[in-house]
């Protein structure tokens, strides 16, 4: 591009030094000089950001909501009588959950011991009442027999004599009704147990939700068979699994970042255990989901929520729903 002539100007009869005009930057050079300037700033900053997460976050393979399950069983054999439950009724503290009737209560074994055990207490009883009479016709004839010594008509010996008989026969009465009271108490100790044979009910401690129900009204079941399994609504995590080469990352009270598939919700966490190549902290609490194939050569990260879940009851709390760990480099 030529440049325009040099411009002269006489100032008192002197020439003045010509100059030349700069030549003006467009302003489309600016834009994309710019705009360049921001691209490599981006991909540097981008760049440092990739290269911190790498080193420091991670991402869960495989994470879902749990909360700890209470299992309730049959404590004896007989015919359930369950209440209206199904999966999803809330359940309040001191609920009743089942009845078991068992009218075929009490083996022979507990039968013989129960009359076994009466007729012996029977018979201490009877034993006492005549040790009692003993002890009261032997303490008369101690009596007579001090004040015959007092008035010097018997010997010291003889004295002395019914004087152990008489303590005696207090040994063997207290013997005698300590005996008659054990076996008294045994055998209101296996009638008590024989009626828990006959009937039992069986409430729930606190506040849940059910999860499971495996029994039906009216069915015959064994003792010991599980019927119900509640889930605490106040005892929820959520179960993250990693790969092992990021176990280094964790530690116990390491912040993480917790939301659904969709998002939608977010939740703040703090990692409460660690499994696999990490520490072990050992937490045997029940759990309504289990890990299944998804702890082989994963690290388990077990993650206490800090923030209250947006799910109800009519969705089980979110338990079973998977979400996204991400932790927070």
């Amino acid at each position: 591009m030529p440049f325009p002539p040099a411009r002269e100007s006489r100032t008192n009869g002197r020439v003045a030094v010509p100059h030349l005009e700069q030549p003006k930057v467009q302003p489309r050079k600016r834009f994309f000089r710019c705009g360049r300037l921001v691209l490599a700033g981006a991909l540097v900053y981008g760049a440092a950001a990739y290269l911190r997460y790498t080193f420091t976050g991670a991402i869960s393979e495989h994470a879902f909501i749990n909360a700890e399950m209470t299992t309730f069983k049959a404590p004896i054999n007989g015919v359930v009588r369950m209440e209206p439950l199904r999966a999803g009724s809330p359940i309040s503290p001191g609920a009743k959950l089942f009845r078991i009737e068992n009218p075929r209560f009490g083996n022979q074994e507990a039968m013989a011991q129960r009359n076994w055990i009466k007729e012996l207490a029977e018979r201490l009883r009877a034993e006492s009442e005549e040790a009692a009479v003993r002890f009261g016709h032997q303490q008369q004839v101690y009596e007579l027999q001090k004040r015959l010594y007092q008035d010097q008509l018997i010997s010291r010996l003889s004295f002395i004599e019914e004087e152990s008989k008489v303590d005696l026969s207090r040994v063997a009465l207290t013997s005698k009704r300590t005996q008659a009271q054990d076996a008294e108490q045994r055998y209101r100790e296996i009638e008590r147990q024989l009626e828990l044979q006959k009937e039992a009910v069986v409430t729930t401690p606190f506040a849940g939700l059910a999860w499971n129900v495996f029994a039906k009204d009216g069915l015959q079941v064994a003792a010991h068979e599980t019927l119900l399994q509640v889930i605490d609504p106040r005892n929820i995590w959520v179960d993250a699994f990693f790969h092992e080469r990021q176990a280094r990352k964790f530690r116990r009270g390491s912040i993480v970042a917790v939301r659904t598939i969709d998002g939608k919700q977010h939740w703040r966490g703090v990692v409460e255990s660690i499994r696999g190549n990490g520490p072990l902290l050992s937490d045997e609490r029940a759990a309504a989901v289990a890990a299944g194939e998804q702890a082989r050569r994963r690290i388990a990260v077990r993650i206490k929520l800090q923030d209250d879940i947006a799910f109800g009851a009519s969705d089980f709390y979110g338990v079973g729903r998977s979400v996204i760990v991400n932790l927070q480099p």
